[in-house]
């Protein structure tokens, strides 16, 4: 069998409601939908999302193509470290390119080999995944408001956004935690905007509703802020733009700075390279969830099977989902009390429909993901904020 043609499409889906967050404001989920056919018929799906889908399109179009064409799908170690050597002088694009690359063979492999991808990755260990209620920031009986209907439809943890006032974070967590009573989990994400004397100030202010963890309260490259901050509350911290590759993981272990990673396989390469972190973790007593940046239906059944053959998965994870307005697959997804049943259809179960892939496929324009169309003069302060 050989690898017969590479298409990629440029894809964004529009949400119901803008996702406020401390580096900015989005309106849709844009992606790149990779499809590797081959001269037998089959065809493997992969899903590459990123801060720039214009460019990781090019890379896969341009730079990575070349190296499949002709070559046996089968060959997949041997093809990744190809395009991991040819892109060492770009690595982190790169690896965005290679995650929806790299989804695609497995998908083939277990379409050949008429496993699920599951089994690929070393077997399955739970038969579904749960995932968080994402909440982001707005008025805090407009959070209420939502984190009840999110309880309501058999979500048992929330995933908060914060970071651009500790006031209003604190009144709104406060709103959250009255709103669904003391079983219902909760963590906040500040996404590295807060200093390190503002992430203590601002987690003691806000430990006493109950939080679940912190996630990635300082600078992405503070490693040593993040583990002061770590020692000095009470709070467990979650490592998320800290902790996008496998040398990111080793440096957070070696300083203690947190005790659970938020794992993109976008990120770190692929989903093999977030196997690696996540059996490193394991290791090292570091517990792992998914974050996302917003994958369809495609990349969310890609995080499913990565979780659901791992047991270093014991929270909720993240998902854009409900934010949606539609979805690739024929059909969507099914969240029962917050989970997504495991799939056991050969390679990773994706039903692909093409009307929709041309749908939203249909005059792309980029959005930026680190910016706020609704005031343009809006600045992320990234560790900043005193």
């Amino acid at each position: 069998m050989k690898i017969t043609a590479v298409r990629t499409k440029a894809i964004k889906i529009p949400f119901f409601k803008g996702e406020v967050w401390s580096g900015g404001t989005r309106y849709s989920a844009p992606s790149l939908i990779i499809q590797i056919e081959t001269d037998e018929g089959l065809i493997g799906i992969g899903e590459s999302v990123g801060p720039t889908i214009p460019v990781i399109q090019t890379v896969v179009d341009k730079e990575f193509a070349p190296f499949l064409i002709g070559r046996d799908p089968m060959e997949l170690e041997s093809i990744l470290h190809q395009l991991e050597e040819y892109s060492v002088n770009w690595k982190q694009i790169g690896y965005y390119g290679m995650a929806g690359v790299e989804m695609a063979l497995l998908d083939l492999r277990g379409k050949i080999l008429n496993t699920p991808a599951y089994n690929l990755l070393g077997g399955k260990c739970k038969s579904e995944v749960a995932f968080a209620g994402y909440i982001f920031i707005d008025k805090p009986e407009i959070n209420a408001e939502e984190a009840r209907q999110f309880v309501a439809a058999g979500y048992t943890e929330l995933k908060l956004k914060v970071g651009r006032d500790i006031d209003l974070d604190e009144k709104r967590v406060k709103a959250v935690r009255e709103a669904v009573g003391p079983a219902v989990k909760i963590r906040i994400d500040a996404n590295q905007n807060w200093s390190v004397p503002t992430a203590i100030k601002a987690i003691r202010s806000m430990e006493k509703y109950d939080l679940q963890m912190v996630e990635q309260p300082t600078r992405y490259d503070d490693i040593d802020g993040m583990a002061a901050v770590a020692r000095a509350v009470d709070v467990p911290i979650i490592a998320d733009e800290g902790c996008a590759t496998f040398e990111d993981a080793l440096r957070l272990i070696d300083k203690r700075a947190c005790a659970c990673f938020l794992v993109y396989p976008s990120e770190a390469g692929g989903i093999l390279k977030a196997k690696q972190i996540v059996d490193l973790a394991n290791e090292a007593g570091v517990w792992c969830v998914t974050g996302s940046w917003a994958e369809t239906g495609i990349g969310t059944l890609g995080n499913v099977h990565l979780i659901a053959s791992s047991r270093n998965f014991p929270f909720a994870n993240d998902t854009h989902l409900n934010f949606m307005t539609g979805d690739l697959l024929r059909e969507p997804l099914v969240f029962n009390q917050g989970k997504i049943a495991l799939p056991h259809r050969p390679g990773f179960g994706i039903d692909l429909d093409l009307t929709k892939l041309d749908q939203y496929g249909n005059n792309f324009e980029r959005e930026m993901v680190f910016y706020d169309p609704q005031n343009p003069e809006f600045q992320p302060r990234i560790g900043q904020i005193l």
